[in-house]
Formats: structure tokens, C-alpha cells, sequence
């Protein structure tokens, strides 16, 4: 029954760090596409101020746009949102049979790192939510500005 759950706990950590590597693909294609958009962006801006574009009253031309968020994972009622409680292996009512406390501590080890990846794991997908709503906004806001560019 041990041998089980820490092949499965094995199972497990394989099964996160795959999702994982893929999220980070994703996240770095995003942030790819947003550094292409800044530059686009850049271009579009030097080309304005070169034809003397009308500034503001107070002399600049165009609005700074962030390129850093500050993600955070939205927190409720102390823990992360979209992870659920992990449920015990085996009822309240049993009994529990001689386990050797090396094993239990390893079995704890795959715990937390379950949960380590399970969090790393909703920061990066939280951060590329932000990520892709902030590439839209921009596109959407480039659209309008110069319909001609984009």
C-alpha cells in the first residue's frame, strides 16, 4: 500500500513538471510576443515623433506603457486559489499498520514537493493569464491608434 502511494506520488511529480515545462514554453511564447509588440510599438513611436507629432501640454508624446506587471496569485481565505485540499489515503477509521519512518518521510518529501509544484505551477499560469490580458489591451489599443500598422 506504501509502494503504491509513492509510486503514485512519483507519478505525480512527473505528471507537474511536464505540465510545467509546458506552461513555462507558453509563458516565454507570450512574453516573445509581447517584446515584439513593445518593439512594434517603439517603432510606431519613433515614426510619430519624427513627423513632429502634436505633443501634450506638457511636452511628451506618448504615454509609457508597462512592461512588467507585478503578478501576483490571487489568495482567498489563506491559500491559493483553484487548489483544492488534498483528501487523506485512507478513512479516519482505519487502522494504521507499522510503517517505517523512512519511508513515511519520504512520502512526505513527495508531498511537499507536490505541492511546491502544484504552487509554482498556479503562479506561472496566473502571471500568463496577465500576461496574454495585457498583450490583447495593447493590440486592441494599437488598432485604434494606428488601424494602418496593425
Amino acid at each position: 500500500m506504501i509502494m503504491e502511494q509513492l509510486q503514485n506520488k512519483d507519478e505525480r511529480i512527473e505528471a507537474l513538471k511536464t505540465q510545467n515545462a509546458t506552461i513555462l514554453a507558453e509563458l516565454a511564447d507570450q512574453k516573445k510576443t509581447n517584446n515584439e509588440i513593445i518593439d512594434k510599438m517603439k517603432y510606431i513611436s519613433d515614426e510619430i515623433a519624427r513627423r513632429s507629432f502634436p505633443t501634450d501640454s506638457d511636452g511628451s508624446r506618448l504615454p509609457e506603457i508597462p512592461t512588467d506587471s507585478g503578478v501576483t496569485v490571487p489568495k482567498k481565505k489563506g491559500s491559493l486559489v483553484g487548489l483544492a485540499r488534498r483528501a487523506s489515503s485512507c478513512p479516519s477509521s482505519s487502522q494504521t499498520p507499522y510503517t517505517d519512518p523512512m519511508i513515511m518521510e519520504q512520502l512526505q518529501n513527495k508531498d511537499e514537493r507536490i505541492e511546491a509544484l502544484e504552487t509554482q505551477n498556479a503562479t506561472i499560469l496566473a502571471e500568463l493569464a496577465d500576461q496574454k490580458k495585457i498583450n490583447n489591451e495593447i493590440i486592441e489599443k494599437m488598432k485604434c491608434l494606428f488601424p494602418n500598422e496593425f
